[in-house]
């Protein structure tokens, strides 16, 4: 009997024993992918919330500085942001607090999801590969393109089409949900369970009470515009840039240096000379075993959530295309931003209601419309400038309509930074 149990042991182990390296292995490789993913969405949402709200916070200052020149020409020197917290951050403070707590949803839901997606792409690519067998450099390469592939899309098309949004805001109905779960809100208190004495209440029980929404107008048209810019064209070429940045350090960087101790192909910049060694094997006949592999992309995945300095945070900030990004969301419906100011300020010479505005930006033309041909032009680093210069043209474009928005406020057809 003894014997009989041992050799049932001893052939059942080579199944559990592959059985976990199996999972080590798609374990391994999603949780670094998954944290690459997140990063660089985590990288891009937080420039566009504070693009908003750097340019809704200067809109309204020029608004409420147009208006008080409008009653008082003399400039006053004095300092009185300090005084009130109102002054020093807008006139809703409370609604920039909310749209910015509303990057829980990536760092609590969103990113579920995109593990899961990842994990069905590398259980795919991944799935018949030996963890004793030696990949050849140029084949992890490969094979981590095919989980981006199957992840992002295959094609450019595939890749347009690609919806972000999920993984970012919340839908709708959960908004609310989301402001209670950080703390922004408080949940509406239940009603009072019916006495069994009182022969009222217990034939008509009473209705619930709707529940109380904390998504103002101003909060409604920041989660719109995000949304937009989100769904974007623009959004999807620069995630893809960010995603090239961070997957060529880990792949190109850390895994050819690490496990398979050949030189990366972008070398970080030496401060100072210093005797190097020289890699061998061959780089094109380099190859290791894919534990091996799996160790490096264990230990990075330590350095891509917990690393300070970050080098992936770095890499994806290096990416030139993130700033224009960040300078077309800033200076994007300037005109459409400050109307809904100035019908909100007071003594406003500015027509339009505010029903008219409070709609929110999926009745306007947003970054949603703009085609890929537009955003390649401007927000690629090309060879005649900077990435800045690619961003230029929307910039003036969009000073042009900051100078009507003036003219409105202010009663004239003079810009303020004319003269």
């Amino acid at each position: 009997m003894g014997a009989s149990s041992s050799g049932t042991s001893e052939s059942r182990s080579p199944f559990s024993k592959a059985q976990l390296w199996n999972d080590l292995k798609i374990s391994s490789i999603t949780r670094s992918v998954t944290l690459l993913y997140t990063v660089a969405l985590l990288s891009l949402l937080t420039r566009i919330q504070l693009n908003l709200l750097g340019r809704r916070n200067y809109l309204s200052s020029v608004v409420s500085l147009a208006s008080h020149l409008q009653h008082d020409p003399t400039i006053s020197l004095e300092n009185h942001d300090d005084d009130n917290i109102e002054r020093a951050y807008g006139n809703d403070f409370e609604t920039n607090r909310k749209y910015l707590t509303f990057s829980w949803w990536l760092l609590h839901r969103g990113w579920r999801e995109v593990m899961t997606n990842v994990e069905n792409a590398v259980r795919e690519v991944f799935g018949s590969v030996n963890p004793r067998e030696d990949i050849p450099v140029e084949r992890i390469s490969g094979l981590i393109l095919d989980v981006r592939k199957a992840v992002e899309g295959a094609t450019p098309e595939e890749r347009k089409t690609r919806k972000w949004l999920p993984f970012l805001l919340p839908p709708s109905d959960q908004e609310e949900s989301v402001l209670q779960e950080s703390g922004m809100s408080t949940p509406p208190s239940l009603p009072h369970s019916p006495r069994p004495q009182d022969p009222i209440s217990l034939q008509s029980p009473p209705d619930p009470p709707p529940s109380a929404s904390s998504t103002s107008p101003p909060l409604r048209r920041l989660l719109d515009e995000t949304s937009d810019l989100v769904d974007s064209p623009m959004f999807t070429y620069v995630l893809t840039l960010l995603l090239d940045a961070a997957f060529s350090l880990l792949v190109d960087g850390k895994l050819r240096s690490e496990a398979y101790k050949v030189a990366p192909l972008t070398s970080p910049p030496i401060p100072e000379p210093r005797i190097t060694e020289i890699a061998d094997p061959e780089p094109m006949t380099a190859s290791a075993k894919l534990a091996t592999i799996l160790a490096v992309m264990t230990r990075e995945a330590y350095k891509i959530g917990n690393g300070v300095p970050n080098e992936y945070v770095q890499a994806i900030e290096a990416v030139g295309e993130l700033e224009a990004f960040a300078a077309v969301v800033y200076s994007s419906n300037f005109e459409f931003e400050a109307v809904f100011e100035t019908s909100t300020a007071p003594d406003s010479t500015a027509s339009g209601s505010r029903d008219e505005v409070a709609g929110g930006g999926k009745s306007r033309k947003g970054l949603a419309g703009t085609s890929s041909v537009d955003v390649e032009d401007v927000v690629r680093a090309g060879k005649g400038g900077g990435v800045m210069d690619r961003a230029t043209g929307v910039v003036d474009a969009a000073w042009g309509g900051f100078e009507s928005v003036w003219g409105k406020v202010t009663g004239s057809g003079e810009s303020a930074m004319t003269g």
